[in-house]
């Protein structure tokens, strides 16, 4: 019985190594996709501009950084762990949406960690005291015992209008296919308070409308119409994922979140080149819904 599993468990892994193979044959030739240049980043931020959304500098001190990264210890294994290259930036995306959104005082509010995948931000926010939540279409194994990780689309999600006091989404918008990403905003604006905020973190663009698939899904009907679509060959298991040009984002997320009854603001961080290598981050959504708008009436005033 040992030997059939063990030749199972061999020839499963064999035929995945096979199928990697032929998928990167077949796209040797898709054109690869590569981030914005500096030089790029600020022509954004003037075709921005002139579509009256003006962004907001932020700068962040490294001590600051250093101090939160102690106090929220991650998993050292966490995102492929330091020797992946991006293991600094991940918990720096969360630094950011916790800084914005003041989880450092909650006040007793709830969170929900957005399309978390296997982030163990709300168990550690929950170690400080926070009603923190965590939704995902799927939870990682490791948190399915914990009735806070719940799986479910977050564009239809279980939480009562009104329920949601901070959220966050870290490194996760690019992933929302087709309309949900404009879907989210509609849900968000159905389950957050009045006041309540939502970090996106990276907000990410470029200078034409694209997105990226890995090689498994490249050639397939994911992506948004009209937008260039590029293949990323060093990971594995992205469909699609998008970058807005000033004017998509303008049209998809700017105008729909104010129509949804949401105030955006967009944050670029100025200082990304003195604080460590590893980050890359550059625009930041802050999505505030509105508060209801209540007349005061003159002292003296007739009241019907």
């Amino acid at each position: 019985m040992k030997g059939e599993s063990n030749t199972r468990t061999y020839a499963h892994k064999l035929a995945r190594v096979c199928d990697r193979a032929f998928h990167l044959i077949r796209t040797l030739h898709a054109p690869a996709y590569r981030n914005p240049t500096d030089a790029e980043l600020d022509a954004i931020e003037l075709r921005l501009s002139a579509l009256q959304i003006q962004p907001n500098d932020l700068t962040v001190e490294a001590d600051e950084f250093n101090t939160f990264s102690i106090e929220y210890r991650f998993p050292g294994d966490y995102h492929g762990g330091v020797a992946s290259g991006v293991y600094v930036e991940k918990l720096f995306e969360h630094f950011i949406s916790w800084k914005l959104l003041d989880l450092n005082n909650p006040c007793g509010c709830t969170y929900v960690d957005i399309a978390a995948c296997s982030s163990p931000w709300a168990l550690l926010l929950r170690g400080k005291g926070i009603r923190a939540f965590a939704n995902d279409l799927v939870v990682n194994p490791e948190y399915r015992h914990l009735n806070y990780y719940r799986r479910e689309d977050a564009t239809q999600s279980s939480f009562k209008p009104g329920s949601i006091d901070r959220a966050s989404l870290q490194c996760a918008y690019e992933m929302f296919l087709g309309d949900n990403d404009i879907a989210l905003l509609r849900e968000l604006s159905r389950i957050l308070s009045p006041g309540g905020k939502v970090v996106i973190c990276p907000l990410y663009t470029h200078v034409t409308a694209c997105f990226y698939q890995t090689p498994e899904y490249y050639g397939q009907s994911y992506g948004d119409s009209g937008a260039t679509r590029y293949i990323r060959r060093d990971c594995w298991g992205v469909p699609a994922s998008r970058k807005y040009c000033p004017e998509t984002f303008k049209t998809r997320v700017w105008d729909n979140a104010i129509q949804f009854g949401l105030t955006p603001t967009l944050h670029v961080l100025r200082n990304k080149k003195q604080l460590n290598k590893g980050i890359y981050l550059h625009f930041i959504l802050v999505l505030e819904k509105r508060r209801p708008h209540i007349e005061i009436m003159p002292a003296g005033a007739a009241r019907g």
